[in-house]
């Protein structure tokens, strides 16, 4: 459970005490006499990106005047380098060691469990000349490149509390690298897409782990009676019935038992699925990467009234997983005296406010957007605005967590609002952990959602599962 003073604590080694420490070993700073050293540095940037995430030179020179550091607009832009790049990872990275938990009651259903941690990641691309230090996965989509970062994030849903960001190339595989290497508490439950599982990494995860994830189209499973079936021909089978949870064996070679649920959707439900997958969809273009602003120069194309819209990526589905359209499919397992069927539905649907962060973290924190296109800017600029996404949710946590009617996006408003407050209290002009305490006293009052009758919100689904099942 973490306190004012601990996120207070926890903000001062981030932005102050460990920049200092490492600014001569990153050779950030080579002489004692720079103005803006390390600390300064992280804090101008963190600060400024917190408060406008579209924030210029000129801004950041006033975000270093703020904490007593004059400098010009010239002097902001050299500091950016190899090594302030160097700098920031590595206080980012420190960053994510800081767990900082809610201290509200967890709800009953998560309360079954010693936590139950949701995880996902996303990629953002990045210019060719970072293709080294970060090689794409090829392709021409929004996600892929010669060079692209995958982030990722463990997020764990009783307390609040958020693990990462774990920094990888967008080239390495999913199911790889130091986020699968962190340990989760026995007992505890893990629920993830199927890019995190394999069969052997369900049978490891079983010995100490409960786990829920969605079935691929193309399981091999048997049944009590040893009888093989492939997931269509299953279902097919048992097409008559309306849900399925029976314990079966999957894998030709590794046997494995597991639960599967199956819940026959709705005709509209199963319908909204097959057009999304079979239809090439266009929205409207959210400009990425480099940002330019001001006058243009040269002659420019007469402006259009119709929208900008770009292609999406899209995937082909086979023609099975458009058959398969008709149910929700999940395998887990975690037994029935445990979870019901209603309960691991709602559980499974719980990993989508995953994708609300990044939503959030991409639309407002601006992580995947930038004003320059000199590689060394943006490489320090996504590690700048992670560290300040990351203290958003530290004072959200804190702030709003404990109300199960919590808004995290209002609460994210509200964080961003403050950076200037938290800038003047860490630079020492007011206190730190009164303004912190001001701030969350503010979110826990006001940043709210409603309940609603007709698709209710999760906090209602957690409360009464048997909501899943309404129109």
């Amino acid at each position: 459970m973490s306190t004012v003073p601990q996120v207070s604590q926890a903000m001062r080694w981030v932005l102050e005490e460990y920049p200092h420490q490492i600014e001569r070993e990153t050779k950030f700073v080579q002489r004692s006499s720079a103005k803006l050293d390390g600390a300064h540095f992280v804090q101008c940037l963190v600060f400024a990106w917190m408060a406008d995430p579209d924030a210029g030179y000129t801004k950041l020179r006033h975000a270093a005047a703020t904490l007593g550091v004059s400098v010009s607009n010239q002097a902001v832009e050299q500091r950016f380098s190899p090594a302030s790049a160097l700098l920031l990872k590595r206080v980012v990275q420190q960053a994510g060691l800081q767990l900082i938990c809610s201290e509200g009651r967890v709800p009953e259903l998560f309360s079954r469990f010693a936590g139950v941690y949701i995880q996902d990641g996303s990629v953002i691309s990045l210019p060719e000349e970072l293709a080294q230090q970060y090689p794409g996965c090829g392709g021409s989509t929004i996600e892929a490149g010669l060079s692209s970062l995958r982030i990722r994030m463990r997020w764990e849903m009783g307390l609040g509390e958020l693990q990462g960001p774990w920094l990888q190339a967008g080239r390495e595989a999913e199911c790889s690298g130091e986020a699968m290497e962190i340990p989760m508490p026995a007992g505890s439950l893990f629920i993830a897409d199927t890019g995190y599982f394999t069969l052997p990494d369900m049978r490891r995860r079983g010995v100490d782990h409960f786990w829920i994830t969605p079935a691929k189209s193309k399981l091999c499973l048997f049944d009590a009676a040893g009888v093989k079936w492939t997931l269509e021909t299953f279902l097919q089978a048992h097409r008559q019935e309306t849900q399925i949870d029976e314990w079966v064996q999957v894998g030709a070679q590794e046997r494995l038992p597991v639960r599967l649920i199956a819940v026959k959707s709705s005709a509209e439900q199963a319908k909204r699925r097959r057009e999304w997958a079979c239809t090439t969809h266009y929205m409207p273009r959210r400009h990425k990467g480099a940002q330019r602003c001001g006058p243009r120069r040269g002659k420019q194309p007469p402006a259009s009234k119709k929208k900008s819209f770009s292609k999406q990526k899209t995937k082909r589905s086979s023609a099975t997983k458009l058959r398969l359209a008709d149910w929700t499919i999940l395998l887990t397992n975690v037994p029935g005296e445990r979870l019901s069927v209603d309960e691991v539905l709602v559980l499974m649907r719980i990993r989508w406010q995953e994708e609300l962060l990044w939503k959030w973290w991409k639309q407002y924190g601006k992580i995947d957007t930038w004003r320059s296109e000199k590689p060394v800017r943006i490489e320090t600029e996504i590690y700048a605005k992670l560290i300040g996404v990351l203290i958003e949710h530290w004072i959200d946590v804190l702030g709003c967590w404990r109300d199960p009617r919590r808004s995290l996006r209002k609460a994210q408003q509200m964080s961003q609002w403050a950076a200037s407050a938290l800038s003047f209290a860490l630079s020492g002009e007011m206190d730190l952990d009164r303004a912190i305490a001001r701030i969350t006293g503010a979110m826990n009052k006001g940043c709210r959602i409603d309940s609603r009758r007709s698709k209710p919100n999760t906090y209602q689904l957690v409360a009464s599962p048997q909501l899943i099942r309404a129109p």
